[in-house]
């Protein structure tokens, strides 16, 4: 059973061969490993030239540059594989991931399967359960787990896809967040989706990532996205509207993180209109946020923080004890 391997890469000099290496060392063999070089600047290209050497299955499609979505759909046109996978250049895998997921799907009859994602900070772990756990959902409970967002998330790249599930789907070009206004899309048309509660995707955390630099206005295209879900949840999943309505409010939530840790660094950098449009967002699901178990503590705070508006959330910051809370919290979308 072949997978197709999509690897987007731009100036990941530092990191590809790493990248490269671990899907080479796959214990599942059947490959094809289509390497995507969005227009890099640096040696990434030579880098990936060098790997494709001794490898015939590595496949490398150069372009100029597009952005992620346009990457991974130059791959998924390219791709041949009965199975499609994703991995980004800058991150590696364990040696059997695609064996553990292609296994788990064959055995459940699935067409998605998951892994757990293990973060890495300057080559730290940060401590993740790893109980092998395998959970079986339907096309209900599937689309329901992912707008929980407790074992399974909206990410492109802990996933192994039956192929079928891309016909007529592409990632959006120009958003830098993809995979929100994606992942949903391939959930609702899958029969079932399993999950392993075992880490396979190494996701290494870089100061310089799209999603990592400074706060922008950019960054609300999240928000647009989970207005997209909400609209096909409301009209396809109707049991699902208060999941729905919940995932609004973790995704402004996130957002609203990103923003006051932005502005403690920066004060003079005004964006109180954004802010008060996130603390809006987080007061029209208050109550479902509250009410949900397993709800993060900050993000029940910031709800209430929210009931006074964007100001009292942001004069909080001025605490030093707070702002230490804040800084140790992980990224939590």
């Amino acid at each position: 059973m072949k997978i197709s391997v999509i690897v987007a890469a731009y100036n990941v000099e530092n990191y590809i061969d790493k990248c490269l290496e671990s899907i080479k060392a796959q214990t599942h063999k059947d490959l094809e490993i289509i390497v995507v070089n969005d227009g890099s600047t640096d040696n990434t290209l030579q880098k990936i030239t060098n790997q494709s050497k001794n490898d015939n299955r590595i496949i490398i499609f150069n372009k100029v540059n597009g952005g992620l979505s346009s990457a991974r759909n130059a791959g998924l046109d390219t791709a041949t594989g009965e199975f499609i996978g994703f991995i980004d250049g800058d991150d590696y895998i364990a040696e059997d991931m695609y064996e553990t997921l292609l296994s788990n799907m064959v055995e459940t009859s699935a067409d998605i399967s998951v892994c757990m994602v293990q973060r890495v900070y300057k080559n730290q772990f940060v401590k993740v359960s790893n109980s092998n756990k395998i959970v079986v959902l339907n096309n209900f409970e599937g689309m329901k787990a992912l707008l929980e967002a407790k074992i399974i998330h909206h990410y492109a790249v802990d996933k192994l896809y039956s192929k079928k599930l891309f016909q007529g789907v592409r990632y959006p070009e120009g958003k830098i967040f993809e995979d929100v206004f994606t992942t949903y899309k391939l959930f609702a048309r899958a029969n079932k989706t399993v999950y392993c509660d075992s880490p396979k995707y190494y996701y290494v955390q870089r100061a310089n990532s799209i999603l990592r630099n400074s706060f922008n206005e950019k960054k609300l295209e999240y928000l647009e996205a989970i207005k997209e879900i909400s609209t096909f949840i409301e009209r396809e999943y109707k049991e699902l509207v208060n999941y729905s309505l919940f995932y609004n409010a973790y995704g402004s939530c996130g957002l609203l993180i990103e923003l006051l840790k932005y502005s403690y660094k920066y004060p003079k950098n005004d964006f109180n209109n954004i802010g008060e449009l996130l603390t809006r967002n987080i007061r029209n699901s208050l109550l479902i946020m509250i009410k949900k178990r397993g709800s993060y503590n900050l993000y029940k705070i910031l709800g209430v923080c929210s009931l006074f508006g964007y100001k009292i959330c942001k004069f909080l910051i001025s605490n030093k004890i707070i702002m230490t809370y804040f800084n140790k919290e992980k990224e939590l979308f």
